[in-house]
């Protein structure tokens, strides 16, 4: 476990949505279902710059990063939030695109068979072709992540997080084979960055909050020993929620007082609007392209 006084805070922050579901108006850029994130983070003397997720694709993702003029090579690390395809499956093809060594920050368990049923037998991880075999040859370094972990002064991984609200994190039905059998999946690789913003607070950046928005929250905070949450930015996963489930977020969303929120990919456009309607200026609905520089 990280103690409070070892995480230490960071100066700069700007988020870059290289990939979303949506591509926004007359942007230029390219949309698919998925999610792709660059932070580019300083902490001090230190610069970073952390891909969190690589998308479906990529064809439409190496085209908005050269649009955005941003060179593969210039990424020091990649984190993914889960195995699902819309967030590993160009894996492969964006370390081969890197043309070096990068680190590769993951649950250990993302590479597993995982599959839907609806609407019949579908594999949806993150493929053979990500294999880990596969990634070492092309020069990830593979770093298998369960608990807490720092990336570097600031920014932490969450970690498995813990279902501990009633209305979320309780699965979307998919499915894990193990010892011939397919079992339900209770994605407990679905890990989230937690950042510790310079006299602002924790900035939490998700892929698809499948642990629940609000556990990762209360769990950024037990964590850290941080109170202060400044924000958060990424898919909430309330695409299929209910009326009761997207009130009960948003209504514990507003007990942080967060400055900022940015909803995308797998929110959903009932949640994006309720969303936006009771946060007003202070939610930020996200495109491909779209850049967020908080510090």
């Amino acid at each position: 476990m990280i103690l409070p006084d070892d995480i230490g805070e960071v100066s700069g922050l700007q988020v870059t949505f290289l990939m979303d579901d949506y591509a926004g108006y007359n942007s230029g850029y390219l949309a698919s279902h998925g999610i792709s994130l660059l932070l580019d983070i300083a902490s001090g003397e230190v610069k970073r710059r952390v891909l969190l997720d690589v998308g479906p694709n990529p064809i439409p993702l190496l085209f908005n990063m050269e649009k955005a003029g941003i060179d593969p090579s210039s990424i020091d690390m990649i984190f993914l939030s889960h195995c699902h395809y819309d967030h590993t499956f160009a894996l492969a093809d964006i370390v081969k695109e890197m043309k070096k060594n990068v680190m590769i920050i993951a649950h250990p368990d993302i590479f597993r068979k995982n599959f839907s049923l609806k609407p019949c037998l579908e594999e949806i991880g993150a493929s053979d072709k990500n294999n880990p075999d596969n990634l070492v040859s092309l020069g990830g370094q593979i770093i298998p992540v369960r608990h807490p972990f720092p990336l570097m002064e600031g920014v932490i991984s969450s970690g498995e997080v813990a279902r501990v609200n009633s209305f979320e994190g309780k699965g979307i039905g998919t499915y894990n084979l193990v010892d011939g059998e397919l079992r339900p999946d209770e994605l407990l690789d679905d890990l989230s960055l937690i950042i510790n913003l310079k006299d602002m607070g924790l900035l939490v950046v998700t892929g698809c909050s499948h642990s629940g928005i609000i556990n990762i929250i209360e769990h950024a905070v037990n964590i850290t020993g941080i109170e202060k949450v400044y924000g958060v930015i990424g898919g909430l996963h309330l695409v299929s929620a209910d009326d009761q489930v997207i009130e009960a977020t948003i209504g514990h969303l507003e007990k942080y007082n967060l400055r900022l929120l940015a909803p995308g990919h797998c929110t959903g456009i009932k949640a994006q609007y309720r969303i936006s309607e009771r946060f007003g200026e202070r939610c930020l609905l996200p495109h491909s392209g779209k850049i967020i520089s908080i510090l």
